[in-house]
């Protein structure tokens, strides 16, 4: 008789784990989500920031990828996308520089891309998001580019 208790008993504990377990691994997963995206906020940010500063270097110039950035000593290495855990899309100038207007080039076909001018990255990453970034709640509308907040910066880029 008391082995039955027993063998009962453990059955209850098994599912109170795995009860427990179905409740938390959904907020496991989107702590995990809200990280990344926190993660890939921060690195496109820096990488900006580095854009920014290689601009300050070379007046009038844009870098042509992130190597360039690298090289250049503006950031530590070439970090990827936490969220497509894969390179960034790089966020290109048209040849005619229009405000309303920008490529999107996949980061292995930046070198077939005609007069590469550098402005920022974006995640390669589809979906909605858990946290927003400027508004943002799609990845698909996640743009991490440098602002023309300069005057003479905007006259150089911008051309109307």
């Amino acid at each position: 008789m008391q082995r039955g208790y027993t063998f009962l008993t453990i059955i209850f504990v098994l599912f109170l784990v795995n009860l427990s377990l179905m409740v938390a691994i959904p907020v496991w997963e989107t702590q995990i989500k809200r990280n990344l995206e926190k993660e890939a906020i921060f690195r496109g940010t820096r990488i900006v920031e580095a854009i920014g500063r290689y601009i300050k270097k070379h007046p009038g110039k844009l870098p042509k990828n992130l190597d360039e950035l690298v090289k250049e000593k503006l950031l530590r290495r070439k970090w990827r996308d936490p969220l497509s855990k894969g390179n960034w899309y790089l966020v290109m100038l048209p040849q005619v520089p229009n405000p309303d207007f920008v490529y999107l080039v996949k980061e292995e076909e930046a070198g077939e891309f005609p007069r590469p001018a550098l402005i920022g990255v974006a995640p390669r990453a589809t979906g909605e998001a858990v946290i927003s970034y400027e508004g943002h709640t799609q990845y698909e509308d996640w743009l991490f580019i440098i602002k023309f907040t300069d005057k003479k910066l905007r006259k150089k880029y911008w051309k109307k």
